[in-house]
């Protein structure tokens, strides 16, 4: 039993052994399930951590994305505002181009519009009228350049020569040089300009350039006068006749007394040149004899100068000393005498003019006591009133004198040219000339120069008043003549001005004034010459209105008061007008 007790002490200690072995194995167990527990739990918390590790990491990839997406939206956003500001400014630039091509649009519109318009017409109109003159200008400066044609557009056509050169050379039968006497490379243009123009008119004149330098004796064959250079020697080839024209000959001066210096006042090289061919183509030309001894007046140097160029050689002669007229003589000048003639001279003079010698005859106010010489007169069937003749009509008196007169010009071969060119004669103290009822019939009287019918003559010269007195002898009366004596188949001519002031040297030098053209005409009609070739000098120096007292207060009158009232007339018309509209 008590091997049963132990036994079963054994068993039971067995039991508790084994019990406690189970229960340190459960405790063990419950360790390890703890332990597993545990472990679960840090398994747990592992996995936790790594799930808060992978959540963080997870979050950091999302932070991280979110900041890769945060910087690729502010790309984005950059990237938006980039291309809405690349959007912007195309719309801008769009805008701007749809402004610029409105714009363009509108310039073409209004440059097309433009086309259209009236303006632009009118505008194209003018430009192809501009184009086409500028066109028709160029070609006819062609053309002209090529055929050498040139237009005088100098004043008073100072390279132009007159019709009267021009009709006189295509006259001519002999060949003639001209002979240009200049140093090389000092010719004067002008002077070329001229010479070079007769070369062209006909084929009977050559001009020929001579240098005096290179040919030393060449003038020497055809004149005694010492050569200058830019003169002349126009020579007929068949005659072999010659005229030698100077330089200063072609160019008229004067002094200025201002200065004290020569200035040129015209040019005279047409004038002289044609003279000169007149003179080697005619073989009679006029000899005029200027009466000397009883006080006549000496001729200006202007007429002078005519006379010759005109191929008229001028001589004195004292009918006192000689016993006949010179055969030679064509014209006997008479110019104022002071003193009387005797009765050989008189007698002398009418045998020459019975003979068919020619005469002109000026007379002087101032003379007295000349019976002889009236008497002359009267035997050619003319009277002279005594005074002198003065104007109460303006329009036939000069300024406010009176008796610088201004006759009517009659029509006549002496008047022709005067009458044609309008230019009006002035006689200064003139003495009034009457037509004698006891003229014979063998004698033609025509007037050249006549007054007007309200004309008188003053007897009393030296009276203090112009107004008419008791004594003065009514007009109207002739201030100039031209007489032809026709007997027995024999012809003479005469012309007689009642003024010795006519042809003074202040009535010469006025061009337009027609006194020199009134002697060289008278010249020309007495001695039979069909032309003159009276070609006036070219004046470089300005001309001066000449009006008589009737033009002067006409055009007074019309400055003064009849433009001024037509102005105010005028603007007081137009001021009423716009007020009533």
């Amino acid at each position: 039993m008590k091997d049963r007790n132990n036994e079963n002490q054994d068993n039971l200690n067995q039991d508790n052994q084994i019990q406690d072995e189970l229960n340190e194995t459960k405790a063990n167990q419950a360790d390890l399930d703890k332990t597993e527990e545990n472990q679960d739990e840090l398994n747990r918390e592992e996995a936790n951590q790594a799930e808060l590790n992978e959540t963080k990491t997870n979050q950091a990839e999302l932070n991280q994305a979110e900041i890769d997406q945060a910087g690729l939206n502010q790309e984005e956003i950059s990237q938006d505002e980039l291309y809405q500001n690349e959007t912007e400014q195309d719309e801008l630039d769009q805008e701007e181009a749809d402004g610029k091509n409105i714009e363009k649009i509108s310039a073409l519109s209004k440059f097309k519009a433009s086309f259209t318009s009236k303006k632009f017409r009118g505008g194209a109109y003018a430009t192809v009228i501009s184009v086409i003159v500028i066109i028709m200008v160029l070609l006819v400066n062609l053309f002209v350049t090529q055929l050498n044609i040139k237009i005088d557009i100098s004043k008073e056509g100072m390279y132009t020569l007159t019709d009267t050169t021009k009709d006189y050379v295509k006259g001519l039968k002999d060949d003639i040089t001209i002979y240009y006497m200049v140093q090389t490379g000092n010719e004067d243009e002008t002077l070329t300009e001229i010479v070079d123009k007769y070369e062209d008119l006909s084929d009977k004149i050559k001009v020929e350039y001579k240098d005096p330098v290179l040919y030393p004796n060449f003038a020497s064959g055809y004149t005694d006068d010492e050569v200058t250079n830019n003169s002349l020697i126009v020579v007929n080839n068949a005659n072999k006749r010659a005229k030698y024209i100077d330089v200063s000959d072609m160019y008229q001066t004067q002094i200025d007394y201002s200065t004290y210096q020569s200035q040129t006042t015209g040019i005279d090289a047409e004038g002289q040149v044609t003279s000169a061919l007149q003179y080697v183509t005619t073989e009679d030309l006029p000899v005029m004899y200027m009466v000397e001894g009883h006080g006549e007046t000496e001729i200006g140097d202007t007429l002078t100068s005519s006379l010759a160029k005109v191929n008229v050689t001028t001589k004195t002669l004292s009918t006192l000393t000689v016993e006949n007229i010179p055969d030679d003589c064509s014209i006997l000048f008479i110019n104022g005498p002071q003193q009387d003639y005797t009765e050989d001279e008189i007698a002398m003079v009418k045998d020459y003019l019975a003979e068919g010698g020619d005469a002109i005859i000026l007379v002087d106010y101032a003379a007295e006591g000349l019976d002889n010489f009236d008497g002359l007169m009267n035997y050619y069937g003319i009277n002279f009133v005594n005074g002198i003749v003065l104007e109460e009509e303006q329009g036939y008196y000069m300024g406010q004198y009176v008796n610088n007169l201004v006759p009517n010009v009659n029509s006549h071969d002496i008047t022709s040219s005067i009458i044609s060119e309008n230019t009006s004669v002035v006689a200064p103290t003139a003495v009034g000339i009457q037509t004698l009822d006891t003229k014979r019939s063998t004698t033609q009287i025509d007037p050249l120069l006549t007054t007007s019918d309200s004309a008188y003559s003053k007897v009393d010269v030296n009276s203090s008043t112009v107004e008419k007195q008791e004594e003065d002898i009514d007009g109207p009366f002739d201030l100039g003549v031209a007489i032809t004596e026709d007997y027995n188949d024999i012809e003479s001519k005469l012309v007689v001005l009642g003024s010795s002031l006519l042809i003074d040297e202040s009535m010469m030098s006025y061009p337009s004034i027609g006194n020199l053209d009134l002697i060289l005409n008278s010249v020309n009609f007495v001695s039979d010459k069909e032309s003159n070739l009276a070609i006036r000098t070219r004046s470089l120096v300005p001309e001066y209105l000449t009006m008589n007292a009737a033009q002067v207060n006409f055009w007074a009158i019309v400055v003064v008061v009849v433009i001024p009232v037509f102005i105010l007339a005028f603007g007081g018309f137009i001021c009423v007008r716009r007020r009533k509209k």
